[in-house]
């Protein structure tokens, strides 16, 4: 990949900056000042956030903000090339961290330590879906749809729409794929309690 190999680690490209950003116009100062800590921007761009190719994009968005922080507030500035410095590093800084704010918790079992228990019903949830995997494995697609689609709370209308079916043969296809489960894992069928 260009940039990436050792050919490439030593070479700075060209400096381009686009001419207006967000319809606003960079100014010409802050153009210069750029060209001038181009080389230094795109190896700290590479240091800091280990993509020296994203050094164009943050110098136009660093640039932008300088320029429209410059036509509001118009005080002079001591050292443009000073000001565009700081700038960046602050910017190319906030970045790295705003792009870190994936934190490690630790292990699961640390976690539930840490944050309280664990939700039991969606724990349970989860059981529920790894098991039924389990036993589906090696059946048909279109069986294991249904009971996705069954455990997501759909009628048997509309899995039957969704799989060009009627409602009775979705419904019929299924019962006959749930004995034949029942008969391959020795299950017995739970008492329904009269329903």
């Amino acid at each position: 990949m260009p940039g990436r190999s050792r050919e490439y680690q030593g070479r700075v490209p060209e400096f381009y900056m686009s001419p207006r950003v967000k319809g606003l116009q960079i100014d010409a100062d802050v153009r210069a000042a750029f060209e001038n800590l181009w080389p230094w921007f795109w190896r700290y761009v590479g240091e800091k956030l280990n993509d020296s190719g994203r050094a164009g994009d943050l110098a136009d968005e660093i640039a932008y903000r300088i320029s429209n922080h410059l036509e509001v507030h118009r005080e002079p500035v001591r050292s443009m090339v000073g000001l565009c410095r700081v700038a960046a590093m602050h910017f190319v800084i906030a970045t790295k961290m705003r792009e870190k704010k994936i934190e490690f918790w630790g292990l699961s079992h640390d976690i539930e330590i840490n944050l309280g228990a664990s939700a039991p019903h969606w724990q349970q949830e989860v059981e529920v879906w790894i098991w039924i995997d389990q036993l589906l494995n090696g059946e048909d697609m279109q069986i294991r749809i249904m009971l996705h689609l069954r455990l997501l709370e759909e009628t048997w209308g509309s899995i039957g729409k969704f799989l060009r079916l009627t409602p009775g043969q979705a419904r019929l296809r299924f019962k006959r794929a749930v004995e034949r489960i029942s008969e391959r894992n020795g299950l017995q069928r739970p008492d329904r309690g009269g329903r």
